[in-house]
Formats: C-alpha cells, sequence, structure tokens
C-alpha cells in the first residue's frame, strides 16, 4: 500500500479575516461593542492602540458582514498628490453608506494626512459615519488632521494583559494556517519571544512556512532553535 506524501502549494494567498477567527478578550471588549452600535447608529469614530492589538482584522471583519460598509487602506506613499488619493479612494468610498479608513501605523506622510483631512470633509459633506483607525503621535500630525481626530469619539484596543489570551490568539492563527501543531510550541514563543502580537503572529507564520520548506516537524529542539534566532534578528528593532 502506497502512501501519499502532503503537498502544500506556495502561493501567497491573501490574508483571511473572519469574525469567527476574531478573538475577543478584555483588551477589545469596549472597542467591539462599540463598533456593532456604530454599524447601527454611525458616528465618528478614531480607533486606537497602545500597540499592535489587531485593528485590521477587526475592521475586515465588521466591514465582510456588511455590504454598506466601505473599507479603504492608506498606506503611507507618496506617490500621489493629495487631492489624486482623495479622487482614487472615493471611487471606493462614495457609493457605500458607511465608511473605515484603516491607515498605517506610525509617522503620516503629510500628503497622506491632507488627502484623509479632505476626505473626512467628504465624508461630513455626504453625511458618512466614519471609523479611521490609525496608531501614532497626533502631535506630529497636521492642525486641520489632528483637531478633526480630536472631536471624534476615542476608541482604544489593548494588547492581551494575560498568557492565556495571548494563545487564545496564537491558537486562532494556527487555525487559519491550517497547521497542526502542539500547544508546547505556542507557549515556547511567549517564553522566547515578547508579548507584542506584531512580532508574535509573523514568528508563528514564518514558523510554518520553514516547517514545510525544511520538511521538518516542528519538535521542541528545532522550535528552540529558530526562535532564538528570530528574537536575536529582532534585538536592533527592540533597542
Amino acid at each position: 500500500m502506497t502512501t501519499k506524501s502532503q503537498l502544500r502549494l506556495q502561493l501567497d494567498l491573501p490574508a483571511n479575516y473572519e469574525y469567527g477567527t476574531w478573538v475577543r478578550h478584555a483588551g477589545v471588549e469596549s472597542a467591539c461593542n462599540r463598533l456593532a452600535l456604530w454599524s447601527v447608529h454611525g458616528g465618528n469614530i478614531w480607533l486606537s492602540s497602545d500597540l499592535a492589538a489587531g485593528k485590521t482584522h477587526l475592521l475586515r471583519s465588521f466591514a465582510a458582514e456588511q455590504n454598506t460598509i466601505a473599507l479603504l487602506d492608506v498606506q503611507h506613499r507618496e506617490e500621489s498628490t493629495s487631492w489624486q488619493m482623495v479622487q482614487q479612494w472615493m471611487q471606493t468610498l462614495e457609493s457605500h453608506a458607511m465608511w473605515m479608513l484603516d491607515v498605517s501605523a506610525g509617522a503620516m506622510p503629510v500628503a497622506v494626512a491632507h488627502a484623509l483631512f479632505h476626505t473626512l470633509e467628504r465624508a461630513r459633506d455626504l453625511q458618512r459615519p466614519v471609523i479611521i483607525a490609525w496608531r501614532g503621535d497626533i502631535e506630529t500630525l497636521p492642525p486641520e488632521l489632528s483637531s478633526r481626530l480630536r472631536a471624534m469619539d476615542q476608541l482604544m484596543m489593548h494588547t492581551p494583559a494575560r498568557d492565556d489570551e495571548l494563545l487564545m490568539i496564537l491558537r486562532s492563527g494556527v487555525s487559519t494556517l491550517q497547521w497542526d501543531i502542539r500547544e508546547q510550541v505556542l507557549q515556547a514563543m511567549l517564553t522566547y519571544l515578547p508579548r507584542q502580537l506584531d512580532i508574535l503572529m509573523p514568528a508563528l507564520k514564518e514558523l510554518e512556512q520553514l516547517s514545510f520548506e525544511q520538511k521538518h516537524k516542528p519538535g521542541p529542539a528545532w522550535v528552540k532553535q529558530q526562535l532564538i534566532r528570530i528574537a536575536a534578528e529582532l534585538q536592533p528593532r527592540l533597542i
């Protein structure tokens, strides 16, 4: 009797954001409740966080559930003028009743900031409820945009405070990857890596990819070796 080896397609598949894979913990409870109310009653919200906390996943989950919501991914590029960006963004936003703007974290180029301000102006003129998700220093923004953000209802999302909550999120990531591993692998990640989602989730994906590329079952010694390497590579970034 012959056995067939498992095949894995090497495709760069888009990230899968579903509300069913969203892990609801204490740090995001109030934000989840407020967004649910926003989807019914509207309003203007600035969604932020102390560190990476899953804002993108949450917004995409809500947008996927309701076809009245337009979701715009705003990257920090300066390839176009602010006016050109507004015109491009309106093609996605204008026909929808509610708008979500998911803005890359960190310092915002002036052209992007001005484009966001004019987009918020357009939303006010068209009476569109808006959520803008952005994590960064508001003092670095042009005054017209910073004043708009301060006038919005501000919601803060927080990273999980407990290991069991982090493990729940990692398990959800494993399920999304459809990767069969032992719980000890996830616990080892919390031992060797900083407890930050923007480090843990990419590391999980890297481990999964390496295990398939090297055809290596993720045993304790191999996992420890890879996590120590990843932690060492992170040192310049964490200093």
